[in-house]
């Protein structure tokens, strides 16, 4: 009696490990920059300007749109991210993937850790003494939409160019909807934004990354 072999889900797909894992590279370079450039600093950057100004500025209260920015900065939020997460492991597990739902803990948790341990390193400040790179928010909501995007395009089973652009589209527009809010409710300026975006890419990649080859080390299937 022949016993079947279940293929091994990894947390990193295939399909995008080579490409995310050297975009990684440029991103840490971006994360690294901003910080110096606006280290200290308690005021928006001419990079920061150029963009409210493309984006129309501060959103208006009250209005439809900061009641959408509202929504987006609660997904950001403990409450909102738990309950996100929450849901991502849920999915993981119903369909199979354990080693990408405990990506979904760590994944989002590590990227709020480090935005976490690098604003009083960074010092930078807006509305008063309120440390603001990179952003924490940014950075979780693009965590888990990326974890979220692993998981549909191993489902779907995409060839490397068409898995990468799913995943990096979803990253985007996700980060880019949350950088809207956050900079829109003046709570971040838009270079703390792409500094939280950048870390993402960074940590979601290599825990993943670092969690398969763990998990290939011990011989654990899945």
């Amino acid at each position: 009696m022949t016993t079947a072999v279940l293929p091994t889900r990894t947390a990193l797909p295939d399909a995008v490990r080579r490409p995310l894992l050297v975009l990684a590279i440029p991103a840490a370079v971006t994360v690294a920059v901003l910080a110096v450039r606006v280290a200290g600093a308690g005021s928006a950057s001419a990079l920061d300007r150029w963009i409210l100004d493309a984006s129309g500025g501060a959103i208006p209260y009250p209005s439809a749109e900061r009641v959408t920015a509202k929504g987006l900065d609660f997904a950001g939020e403990p409450a909102g991210a738990g309950l996100l997460v929450a849901a991502l492991v849920t999915l993981c597990l119903v369909l199979g993937h354990r080693r990408t739902a405990l990506l979904a803990v760590l994944g989002p948790g590590l990227s709020v850790a480090v935005t976490t341990l690098l604003k009083p390193v960074v010092g930078r400040t807006i509305n008063g003494p309120h440390l603001s790179f990179p952003s924490g928010h940014t950075a979780v909501v693009t965590a888990m939409v990326l974890v979220f995007a692993f998981v549909l395009a191993d489902r779907l089973r995409l060839r490397p160019p068409a898995a990468t652009a799913v995943v990096l589209y979803a990253a985007v527009t996700a980060g880019a909807a949350e950088a809207w809010a956050q900079f829109g409710m003046v709570v971040h300026y838009p270079t703390d934004t792409l500094g939280g975006f950048c870390v993402a890419l960074v940590v979601v990649p290599v825990t993943a990354w670092l969690l398969d080859r763990v998990r290939r080390r011990a011989g654990t299937p899945a």
